[in-house]
């Protein structure tokens, strides 16, 4: 099993922190949004801590919105694969995902 996870200190550029310029709540409509199109199934939220948990027949997508101020949001991920050999493909699904909603959102570079 192979576990990802993004953070703001991630040696590899693809596992880190992304920002966004955007509220909770349209944060919160682009990630559905984006991990639905990309064939994940929403099987918790809770908007209090900014969580949701998405599922696939391969994988679980953990997500955590984090709003610092009204205009300042970063969106963290932790992709739990059920692959023994996983070759890297989940940082790529990560990386595919934060490149999805660069589309949706306003991102910057914190």
């Amino acid at each position: 099993m192979a576990i990802y996870k993004t953070s703001e200190n991630a040696k590899d550029i693809r596992l880190q922190t992304n920002w966004y310029q955007n509220d909770y709540k349209e944060c919160m409509v682009a990630v559905k949004k984006v991990a639905t199109n990309y064939g994940y199934e929403l099987i918790h939220q809770d908007d209090n801590y900014g969580e949701f948990i998405f599922r696939r027949s391969r994988d679980t997508l953990d997500v955590k919105i984090i709003s610092i101020t009204r205009r300042e949001t970063a969106i963290d991920f932790v992709l739990n694969s059920n692959i023994l050999f996983d070759f890297g493909r989940s940082k790529t699904v990560i990386a595919d995902i934060y490149d999805r909603l660069k589309r949706e959102l306003r991102f910057y570079k914190r």
